[in-house]
């Protein structure tokens, strides 16, 4: 079943056109078993269409969507969009929506993380944003959110220090993000036990709480390979904690000239997990795999 495809659009003003390209999906299935699905709009030409956050719902267990429903949309230029939604449920049944938006800094490169929530199961959403996070002159990216019930920890990619790294930022459910986490606040930290060199990329982080209670992270890093950031590939670390994560692993076996990108995580009970990623480290063509894997932990 496709829930979106992409769609052709014609500005009646200038009579530019082009084509709207769907990224970034991310799911949510909530307590009543409805599935929300939120996507990237992405138009391959500026001018034209704002880049977007839409979402659908389905009430069969994906077998149909209803209609879309676009609910933010950033400016119609590349360099001020919006990017990468993230879906996080609360214990009182709010629904988060995360994603890293550009389009308050159209006059620098700048980019924070945004938040909007709906409190009614997703048929609405808040029409203001909430800034989470921002890193003044660099640009907090592609957040995932987990909870443990009395905190919100938002994975992001921060290159506050040369090169993108996984950070968290952190908030109580209660204050709910009533001021954004800049650099220096206490509730920014770097997620690795052990540091990775300020010349390593590691980007894109996927954060996801086990019903266990394990925290597992996953990132793409040039850790050991080239310094080329597209042919990273996929790491998985974990903690008991959401802080000081140990043991990386790499899910996937990729030559030094394929890629691993682009991942996501989800937990399968009973110390097992599935990591997802773009690959094409067994074929010239890059496809979406899946790895499962048993968490071990261990003090390294």
């Amino acid at each position: 079943m496709i829930a979106f495809t992409g769609f052709d659009v014609i500005d009646n003003e200038n009579g530019r056109s082009a084509k709207v390209n769907i990224a970034s999906p991310e799911i949510i299935q909530l307590p009543d078993n409805d599935i929300l699905l939120a996507c990237n709009f992405r138009p391959d030409k500026d001018a034209v269409y704002p880049f977007s956050i839409a979402i659908k719902r389905s009430r069969d267990n994906g077998k149909t969507w209803g209609e879309e429903q676009i609910v933010y949309r950033a400016a119609p230029r590349f360099i001020d969009g919006c990017w990468e939604p993230s879906f996080l449920l609360l214990p009182d049944g709010r629904i988060q929506l995360y994603f890293a938006n550009e389009n308050p800094y159209r006059q620098s490169n700048e980019q924070e993380i945004s938040m909007i929530e709906s409190g009614d199961n997703g048929l609405t959403w808040s029409s203001e944003i909430t800034t989470v996070s921002f890193r003044a002159g660099f640009r907090d990216g592609m957040p995932v959110p987990a909870t443990d019930g009395k905190d919100i920890y938002v994975a992001v990619e921060d290159n506050g220090n040369e090169q993108f790294k996984p950070f968290i930022v952190k908030n109580s459910i209660k204050d709910n993000w009533k001021e954004p986490v800049f650099a220096h606040s206490s509730n920014r930290y770097s997620t690795l036990k052990v540091p990775l060199p300020s010349s390593v990329y590691a980007g894109a982080p996927y954060l996801i709480r086990t019903s266990d209670g394990v925290y597992v992270l996953s990132f793409q890093t040039t850790e050991n390979r080239t310094s080329n950031w597209e042919l990273s590939t996929m790491e998985v670390a974990i903690s008991d904690k959401p802080s000081d994560f140990i043991s990386p692993s790499q899910p996937f076996s990729v030559p030094l000239n394929k890629e691993a990108k682009w991942n996501s995580l989800c937990d399968l009970g009973n110390q097992e997990i599935a990591a997802v990623s773009s690959t094409n480290f067994r074929s010239d063509k890059i496809g979406i795999w899946m790895i499962k894997g048993k968490i071990v932990k261990n003090e390294n």
